[in-house]
This record gives C-alpha cells, sequence and structure tokens, in this order.
C-alpha cells in the first residue's frame, strides 16, 4: 500500500499530471542588436567571455581583435621579429581576457616555421612559442587558462608524419600533453590532415573538436581521447555545411542549419549519437551562424539581407528555457 501511495505521488512531484509529458527545453532570446564590425578576412567565434578573430590574417601584421559582450572591440597587431608573412589560422580568447592565435611564419630569408602566440589582457606583452615540426591548425583556452590546439607533426623534409595531433600548453609555452588522434575520417581530398576549417572547443571538464569532414570527437583534460566520434545530421557531410557549431560549458554540442535556411539548431544527443532540434522562442529571424556558447548561453550572429547580398552583422544571445517553443 505504501509503495503504491508513492508511486501515485511521483507524477505530481514533478510537477506533471498523470498523462502529461515533460515541456521541451528551447532557446529563447534574450538580448538583440549587439552591434559590431564584421572581420574583413579570416574567421570569428565566441570562445570564454568574448567572440575572438582576425583582420587581413595574412601578411607582416595581422590584426587579432576580441569583442566583448557589450560589443566593444579591442584590437592588436601580431608582431613576431624577422617575421616577412604571418599567416594566423585561428584565434581564441581566454577567461582573463588575454588572446591566443596559432599560425604560421615565413621570415624574410624564407625560413619558415608555425607558432603559437599569447597576448596578454592589457596586449602589452606577446609571448610566441615556435613549435615546429608541430603545425597547429585550431586553437582553443579552457577555463583554467591553459592552451589546447590541434594539428600535424612533420618531419625535417615537412612531410607530414602525423596527421592529426591534440597538444595541450601553458601560456607560456610549455609543453604538457601531447596525444594522437585515432579514427579521422578522410576528407574529399583523401588527407586524414587536420584543417584550420576544423573547429576546436572547450567545455567545463573537456575539449570538443568538430573536423572538416563534420566528425565530432572528445577528449579529457587529460588529453584523452573519450569514447566513440559522432558524425553530423543527415546532410551534413563537411564543417561548411553547417551553419556554425557551438559547446557549452555544460556540454550541450549545437550545430547550425546552413544560411540562409531558416532551420532551427540542432542538440547532439550523446546517449543515442541522434540529432534533435532545439525550439527556439522570440527569434526575429535572420540568424546566420551560432558563433558559440558563452557559458551556458549561446551567441549568434545575425544578417540583414541586401538586394545585392548580406547587409549588416549584429549579435544575439539566446538563454535556455523550459516549455513550448513560439515562433520559429
Amino acid at each position: 500500500m505504501k509503495i503504491g501511495c508513492l508511486i501515485g505521488i511521483l507524477p505530481l512531484l514533478s510537477g506533471l499530471l498523470p498523462g502529461q509529458t515533460a515541456p521541451q527545453r528551447g532557446l529563447a532570446l534574450a538580448q538583440d542588436n549587439l552591434p559590431f564590425l564584421s572581420p574583413l578576412s579570416g574567421r570569428m567565434r565566441w570562445t570564454g567571455n568574448r567572440l575572438a578573430g582576425c583582420d587581413y590574417c595574412e601578411g607582416n601584421h595581422p590584426i587579432v581583435w576580441a569583442v566583448d559582450r557589450q560589443g566593444n572591440r579591442e584590437a592588436v597587431a601580431l608582431d613576431i621579429p624577422d617575421a616577412g608573412y604571418l599567416g594566423v589560422r585561428d584565434v581564441a580568447s581566454g577567461p582573463d581576457g588575454s588572446l591566443t592565435t596559432v599560425g604560421l611564419a615565413i621570415s624574410g630569408d624564407s625560413r619558415m616555421g608555425t607558432f603559437i602566440a599569447w597576448i596578454s589582457p592589457d596586449s602589452a606583452r606577446q609571448a610566441v612559442t615556435r613549435v615546429w615540426p608541430y603545425d597547429p591548425e585550431v586553437v582553443t583556452v579552457a577555463s583554467d587558462g591553459t592552451i589546447w590546439t590541434v594539428g600535424a607533426m612533420s618531419n625535417d623534409n615537412h612531410v607530414v608524419v602525423y596527421p592529426n595531433v591534440l597538444r595541450h600548453y601553458t601560456p607560456s609555452g610549455q609543453l604538457l600533453a601531447s596525444t594522437l588522434i585515432t579514427g579521422v575520417r578522410k576528407n574529399s581530398g583523401g588527407l586524414y590532415n587536420v584543417s584550420n576549417t576544423s573547429t576546436l572547443m572547450a567545455s567545463n571538464d573537456r575539449i570538443g573538436w568538430l573536423t572538416m569532414t563534420c566528425q565530432y570527437i572528445e577528449f579529457s583534460f587529460d588529453a584523452v581521447q573519450l569514447g566513440s566520434s559522432y558524425t553530423c545530421p543527415n546532410g551534413y557531410k563537411r564543417i561548411l555545411d553547417v551553419g556554425g557549431v557551438a559547446l557549452s560549458s555544460a556540454n550541450e554540442l549545437l550545430v547550425g542549419g546552413k544560411w540562409p535556411a531558416s532551420t532551427p539548431p540542432l542538440e547532439l544527443d550523446r546517449d543515442t549519437g541522434t540529432w534533435k532540434p532545439v525550439p527556439v522562442s522570440k527569434d526575429p529571424g535572420n540568424t546566420r551562424r551560432l558563433l558559440g556558447f558563452d557559458g551556458l548561453t549561446l551567441v549568434t550572429l545575425a544578417t540583414s539581407a541586401l538586394p545585392n547580398g548580406p547587409g549588416p552583422t549584429w549579435m544575439r544571445r539566446y538563454t535556455w528555457s523550459d516549455g513550448p517553443s513560439g515562433s520559429q
């Protein structure tokens, strides 16, 4: 009898009446019309607590920049002595306001090297670490301020020996861990190598990597590859097919629909390996791509349409909410 009473009470404790199901969780627009200057070249994404990217990413003095939650922009020229050419491949913001970038440098006498550059929060100091024959393509910064990269390892003849290597560094450039990534799918050219079109992300307890072939792989903070990898939803064969990717501090992984299609973002269900649409309420449309998570808040890029192409751009922020979705 006591057991029967407890079973009858459980639906009430959950806030549901018998026969009712839990409302579907979704995203709701929390802040709109945060303007910023979109990059002149290169790419941008939200990492840590800021949007980070570069202008003139290839040349003598690439501009590395960040935009905060209020839309304020700070920029600094990357400077590596004796480098006649610099190619910035990826930029990430740290929790303390520092910036980290990875790329390629060529001297005036044609000597080539690869680097990780850390820029202090006040932009007054730049610590550049030469990492060749490691060739980092993508970078992210964990909540403890340490740096994670994925790249290829080559020999002295510039021949790739290990195509996909995860590495963990301190801001000063000290190597903490190195792991060979296994099971990476080939790209359309038949190569396994990491590409800077892939995306490296950090949550509170793991590193996530979405490869160029839209394969998602996770790693622990001990640089151990975790379990099975996941493939993107049907119809998304390359990372360029998705409208951005975002990993929250609580490990919610979202991919966006390819712009200009007005489809809701999809969330990975790790238990089943499937992707489920996320309802979005109070959304006025024009969302172009996902930029990343600011903790648990999703940040997106919105673009107004003009007759001859995309118009002005701005940022939007969405928070999680419980309940039925509103307009899509």
